[in-house]
């Protein structure tokens, strides 16, 4: 795969500030020799207004002359957005023209009327040293460029971080972990991110959705190099900063999950006492009673956690809101609320034979797989389900002593919402899934005795593009099941709510936030997670704790949003190398794939199924990465593409 660029003819405004940006100089705008073409009138109207609204020549639209490394800055900073970069099996490249006629001093201008960059020597600034351009993220399509330094507010970031919700500064410390510097990539890793160790484990990698090497080969395997820091680093303990404020306003935290731990760590940086309470005997919410210690030990689950309590955050186990203290207690005592308490409770099937002995909610029996060390299932075990929590259930089930197991999902594999190296595990685990499948009734006279289940297939797309399982007429079959767990989704659980609260909650049992905020309808008292909008990611779980705390910190301070950041101060930034360049390898690279242990392991609660990267794996994974956190801004990129491989040994390049 490469990259090409595509300009819309009836939008471009042939400024010629994308040719000015493009960090490899891969484009080019063939200047006319003599007076150049005079557009229309309306062909002379800039999309900036005042008087340098018109300009009286016009240049031929840009072209692509050399390899394009996606990075996208030349569709960002493009005025009229009639820029597009897309992927394309083989890209043709057009000839360089002349630069012989430099446009007047008069109108509207393009950042220089010329540039001395070609893309065969990019060692230049092309707009010259006088002028301290940076790109800059545009918010709204209609947004100009922002041309001057002292301008700016940010640098146009690479596509993971900007996908990350907590803003990992994933090209970073990728870069790091290439050169072998593996306690700084841990340190880059963990500056924005509470659960720098747990993420390298579980985390959803949406990161790697939008990792422009996936354009040529294939993503970055991002997560599996995080988790790679998090083991290869230096053994010590690890070390937050201390806050620089000692505030005397006390917080208290419903939760001590994802969000309520993020929001804890955040707020405790900002220097407030934070108490969190949660009704569980250990810390980490789902995290510690819904995923598995074989996919995410608890040694390094307790190894974030414990940093957090480092920071002064108090964390009470064993310690229910409605059962030991009330909220109106925590009104009273605290200055601010934050309610943390996720969503647990399974959602019913709706079919008959619900209520058999055998059929059990996964996240039932996940917690007790979690907690307690005797649990144990037998004979056949039945999941029903293609998320995440139907992917634990079923290898839990394994390692508590089933029979067989087997996945029932009403789509196809490609449209399961497990990770994708969750399914491959539980696969090579001996797990079988049956795809296409889904349950009309449980059949049994006390216990579960099988389920009754009918083939279906999937519908033409809709509107939306989404196909819609349909019934298979006459497909009805049973499959013989002492155990069924139910694991089609979660919701939240409102009833710690005093009665005649005055916290309102929505029709799926969720709570009303202001979705700015994050304030509930009771003054004082705050909301985040999956309470307030459903089952989602430990990422973004951590990402809404961040926002909460933030706004607490807004509300106790009686701030605007707007002046606060939620990023914390001092990360560090992605630097330029000493000699200022920076070599991008194009060539058709394989990812690495993350090893398992051998099927027999399937069978150990506490083994850690997928053994991690080696060092040379990292450091050849890592090499892939295309720097996209610098390349807008690195005066020289060099660019090794096969085909120039190939001219070389052959003499022609």
């Amino acid at each position: 795969m490469a990259y090409r660029f595509q300009v819309d003819d009836q939008t471009c405004i042939n400024c010629g500030i994308c040719m000015d940006l493009c960090p490899v100089r891969c484009l080019d705008m063939t200047r006319p020799a003599g007076e150049g073409e005079i557009g229309g009138r309306q062909e002379r109207l800039s999309p900036i207004p005042g008087e340098g609204a018109q300009r009286s020549w016009m240049m031929l639209k840009p072209v692509q002359v050399a390899a394009c490394i996606g990075c996208q800055v030349c569709a960002q900073e493009c005025p009229t957005n009639a820029i597009t970069i897309a992927g394309a099996a083989e890209v043709s490249y057009a000839r360089r023209g002349p630069v012989t006629y430099l446009p007047p001093e008069e109108g509207w201008q393009p950042l220089d009327a010329y540039t001395r960059a070609s893309p065969e020597a990019p060692g230049d600034i092309p707009w010259g040293e006088e002028h301290g351009w940076r790109v800059s993220e545009r918010r709204e399509t209609w947004q100009s460029w922002r041309s001057w330094l002292g301008e700016r507010k940010e640098d146009l970031r690479a596509p993971c971080e900007a996908a990350c919700p907590v803003g990992t500064n994933a090209g970073l410390y990728v870069s790091l972990i290439a050169e072998g510097r593996y306690d700084e990539a841990l340190r880059v890793a963990a500056e924005p991110n509470p659960f720098p160790a747990i993420c390298g484990r579980v985390c959803t990698a949406p990161c790697e959705d939008v990792c422009r090497r996936g354009e040529f080969d294939a993503p970055i395997a991002i997560r599996d190099l995080k988790r790679f820091a998090s083991d290869h680093a230096t053994p010590v303990k690890r070390q937050l900063p201390k806050p620089k404020d000692a505030r005397r306003e006390r917080i208290a935290i419903v939760g001590a999950g994802p969000t309520g731990l993020s929001a804890a760590y955040y707020l405790a940086r900002r220097g407030y006492p934070v108490t969190v309470f949660d009704a569980m005997p250990v810390a980490g919410g789902m995290m510690a009673i819904g995923i598995p210690e074989y996919r995410l030990p608890r040694a390094e689950l307790n190894r974030d956690i414990d940093a957090i309590r480092e920071l002064g955050v108090e964390i009470r186990l064993n310690t229910a809101i409605g059962r030991d203290l009330s909220l109106d207690d925590l009104r009273r005592d605290f200055q601010a609320v934050l309610l943390a308490v996720g969503a647990q409770r399974s959602q019913r099937l709706g079919i008959a034979g619900e209520e058999l002995k055998g059929v059990i909610p996964a996240t039932i029996f996940l917690k007790r797989f979690n907690l307690e060390s005797e649990t144990r299932l037998t004979g056949n075990v039945v999941v029903v389900g293609g998320g995440s929590t139907a992917m634990d259930a079923a290898r839990s089930a394994l390692r508590a002593g089933a029979e067989t197991v087997q996945i029932l999902y009403r789509r196809t594999r490609a449209e399961m919402p497990a990770q994708k190296d969750e399914i491959t595990a539980a696969l090579a685990e001996g797990i079988v899934l049956r795809e296409l499948v889904a349950p009309v009734s449980i059949q049994g006279t006390t216990s579960v005795r099988s389920i009754r289940c009918q083939h279906m297939q999937l519908s033409e797309p809709d509107a939306q593009g989404r196909r819609v399982p349909v019934a298979v007429p006459d497909s009805e079959h049973d499959v013989q099941a002492d155990v069924v767990l139910v694991a089609i989704g979660e919701a939240p659980d409102p009833s710690f709510l005093p009665e005649g609260t005055s916290i309102q909650m929505n029709a799926w049992g969720g709570l009303l936030v202001n979705s700015e905020t994050l304030a509930t309808s009771a003054p004082g008292i705050f909301a985040a997670g999956d309470i307030t909008y459903g089952p989602k990611t430990i990422i973004h779980a951590a990402a809404h704790g961040r926002k909460a705390a933030r706004s607490i910190h807004v509300y106790l301070r009686k701030l605007s949003p707007a002046t606060v950041s939620t990023i914390p101060d001092n990360l560090t930034a992605s630097m330029l190398p000493a000699d200022g360049s920076v070599t991008l390898d194009l060539r058709p690279t394989p990812r690495e794939v993350m090893p398992f242990q051998s099927p027999a392991v399937a069978r150990e609660r506490s083994t850690e199924f997928a053994s991690g990267f080696t060092e040379e794996q990292a450091r050849r994974e890592a090499g892939r990465c295309l720097r996209c956190d610098l390349s807008y801004r690195c005066p020289t990129i060099n660019v090794i593409t096969q085909e120039r491989v190939r001219g070389a040994s052959t003499g022609r390049a």
